[in-house]
C-alpha cells in the first residue's frame, strides 16, 4: 500500500504535482496558507512546450481547454524584442516553437489547476515545520505522511529545515511591477511577442500583451504587465514614484502604463538565486520547484521548471515498491538540479548592470545587423 504524500504549498508545481500524484494513484494532501487560488499576486508565465505537454499529459480535458482559454499560445510569441529607453527596437529575435507553448497569468493558471483537487487542497493551513518518525513524517498541523514535498517557494521553511540552511538568496536586483489596461498606443514589438527595455545605470523592464479575452470565468481583461528591474539599493515607499525616478529619461508612453496600473497591482518583489545549486539529501522529505532552485521572474522558466519536477518526481514515486519511496528519490533530486541549471546560466548574467550597459551599445546593434541578414538572404 501506497503511503500518502504531503505537498507545503498550492503553487504552479505543488498543484501539478498533486494532479500527477491523483492521476497516478497516489494519495496526497495540499497544504496552502492562502485562503483560496485567487489568493496570489504574480503576472503572466511563460510556459515552454515540455511544461505545456507535461500538463496535457497530466490534467483532465477539461481543464486543458480552461487553460487555453484564459491565455494564449505560440501565435503571440513569435518575437522576443530589445529597445533601448527611449522605445527604439535595438534587437529583435525571431522565436520559433516545437511544440504548444502556453502564456497566462499566475492567478488564472493557479485557479484552473485547483479544479478536480477540491477534496485535496487544504486552504488557511500553513505548515511551519515537521518531524520524522521512523518512516512516517508528522506535519506542525499534526497531519501524518508518508512523505514530504517542500513545494512553497523561495525562502521555503520546509526546505531550510531538510537542507539546514536556506536554499535561496537575494541577487543584486529588485523588481517593481503593475498590471495596466490596454493603452491607446500599443508598441507594434508586443504584438508579436515579449519586449526587454533597457536604460540608464542597468536598468531595465519588461513588457507583455494579453489581450485575448477567453471564455472561462478564470480568464482576465486585456493588460500589459510591465516589470522594472532595478539595482537592490533603490529604495522608496511610493512604488510608482520609484518606478518613475528609476525611469527618469524614458519615453512618457512607458510612464504612461506606469501612471495606469490598476489599483493595487503594483508591487515590488526581490529576486532570488539558489543559495548552492546541487541535490539535496534523499530521505522522507524533498523538493520542488523554487523550493529548491528559486528563479527570477525574468528569467522567464520558474513555472516550467517546478511544472517538469512535478511530473517527474510523479512518475518517479509511481515505480517499483509501492510501499518504499526512498530509493525512488536518488535520482530525482540530481534530475531537478540538472533541469533548472541551463536557465539560471543566463539570467545570472542578464542581472548585472554592467552586462546590461554592454550589451544595448555593443552586442545588440551588431547582432540585429546579422539577425537581418540572415532573414535577408534566407532561401525561399
Amino acid at each position: 500500500m501506497r503511503q500518502r504524500v504531503g505537498i507545503v504549498g498550492a503553487g504552479i508545481g505543488g498543484l501539478t504535482l498533486a494532479h500527477a500524484l491523483t492521476r497516478r494513484g497516489i494519495d496526497c494532501v495540499v497544504f496552502d496558507r492562502d485562503a483560496g487560488p485567487s489568493d496570489t499576486d504574480g503576472y503572466r508565465l511563460h510556459l515552454t512546450e515540455e511544461a505545456f505537454a507535461a500538463l496535457a499529459a497530466t490534467l483532465p480535458a477539461t481543464s486543458l481547454h480552461a487553460l487555453r482559454a484564459c491565455g494564449a499560445g505560440a501565435s503571440s510569441f513569435r518575437r522576443f524584442t530589445v529597445l533601448d529607453h527611449r522605445g527604439r527596437a535595438r534587437l529583435r529575435i525571431p522565436i520559433t516553437h516545437d511544440g504548444e507553448i502556453l502564456l497566462i497569468g499566475r492567478r488564472p493558471l493557479r485557479t484552473v489547476l485547483a479544479r478536480g483537487l477540491e477534496t485535496r487542497i487544504r486552504w488557511g493551513t500553513p505548515v511551519t515545520g515537521y518531524t520524522v518518525s521512523g518512516s512516517s513524517v508528522t506535519l506542525s498541523t499534526g497531519d501524518e505522511v508518508g512523505l514530504l514535498v517542500a513545494a512553497d517557494g523561495a525562502g521555503s521553511r520546509i526546505a531550510r529545515q531538510w537542507v539546514g540552511r536556506s536554499t535561496a538568496v537575494r541577487s543584486g536586483v529588485i523588481g517593481i511591477a503593475g498590471r495596466s489596461p490596454l493603452p491607446q498606443r500599443i508598441p507594434p514589438d508586443l504584438r508579436h511577442g515579449l519586449a526587454f527595455m533597457i536604460g540608464p545605470g542597468g536598468v531595465g523592464a519588461f513588457l507583455a500583451l494579453h489581450d485575448r479575452p477567453g471564455d472561462d470565468p478564470a480568464a482576465e481583461d486585456p493588460y500589459v504587465v510591465w516589470s522594472v528591474a532595478a539595482p537592490l539599493a533603490a529604495t522608496g515607499s511610493d512604488l510608482t514614484a520609484l518606478a518613475h525616478r528609476l525611469t527618469a529619461r524614458w519615453t512618457p508612453h512607458f510612464h504612461a502604463l506606469v501612471d495606469g496600473a490598476e489599483p493595487g497591482s503594483v508591487a515590488a518583489f526581490p529576486f532570488h538565486f539558489p543559495a548552492a545549486l546541487q541535490p539535496w539529501p534523499p530521505g522522507p522529505v524533498t523538493l520542488l520547484g523554487d523550493a529548491v532552485h528559486p528563479m527570477p521572474p525574468t528569467a522567464g522558466a520558474g513555472a516550467s521548471t517546478a511544472i517538469l519536477d512535478a511530473t517527474h518526481l510523479a512518475r518517479d514515486l509511481a515505480t517499483g515498491d509501492p510501499g518504499a519511496y526512498q530509493p525512488r528519490l536518488l535520482t530525482y533530486a540530481p534530475a531537478a538540479v540538472d533541469e533548472a541549471r541551463p536557465a539560471l546560466h543566463w539570467q545570472r548574467r542578464l542581472s548585472n548592470p554592467v552586462l546590461f550597459r554592454a550589451a544595448i551599445h555593443l552586442g545588440l546593434p551588431i547582432a540585429d545587423t546579422v539577425l537581418r541578414r540572415r532573414t535577408r538572404h534566407r532561401p525561399a
